[in-house]
């Protein structure tokens, strides 16, 4: 806590006044950045009776944009998974588990109207994020063996993304 006291030019004691302890301090910085993921559901498109395509379409740009701009929260998530640390159940209780129920909700819907073909929601969701999670990890990889730099822009990794999770990789009508 010294150190990060330091670091924003304020006394330990004042740190120790909102936040107790530093799990509290962490949990805070999480909370904070976790907030844009939060935001997405915000878009008017959650609330309205757009497909269900368009609704995952959307979300898929928005966690993109969300991944583009928290490289360091990916770092930080991806050490807290490797070591299955206390930090991992905390934010997917406080994050991950609305987000996800969220989607497999949008999914549901997407079944019921006929959109969707019969699935497991709740393995749909986590395909979905997965493909995303995924190659961002793996970006520096593929760019490597690419020998050029991979686009991940919501706009063209979203639509990618999408089109996959939606159409696979078959050929229409066949």
């Amino acid at each position: 806590m010294r150190d990060v006291a330091m670091a924003a030019k304020v006394n330990t004691a004042m740190l120790y006044y909102y936040f107790k302890d530093k799990e509290n301090l962490y949990r805070a910085v999480l909370s904070d950045s976790f907030s844009a993921l939060i935001a997405i559901w915000d878009n008017e498109i959650f609330k309205s009776d757009s497909p269900a395509r368009e609704k995952i379409r959307k979300y898929v740009e928005e966690y993109i944009r969300f991944h583009q701009a928290n490289e360091d929260l990916r770092r930080i998530m991806a050490m807290e998974f490797a070591v299955s640390g206390g930090g991992v159940t905390w934010v997917c209780e406080n994050f991950f588990a609305d987000n996800h129920a969220r989607l497999v909700h949008i999914i549901h819907e997407g079944i019921k109207n006929g959109e969707i073909r019969r699935v497991d929601p709740s393995l749909a969701v986590a395909s979905l994020i997965g493909i995303i999670v995924h190659n961002f990890i793996m970006q520096p990889i593929a760019e490597h063996l690419h020998g050029k730099k991979v686009d991940l822009s919501s706009r063209k990794f979203g639509a990618f993304v999408t089109d996959f999770f939606f159409d696979g990789l078959g050929v229409t009508g066949k």
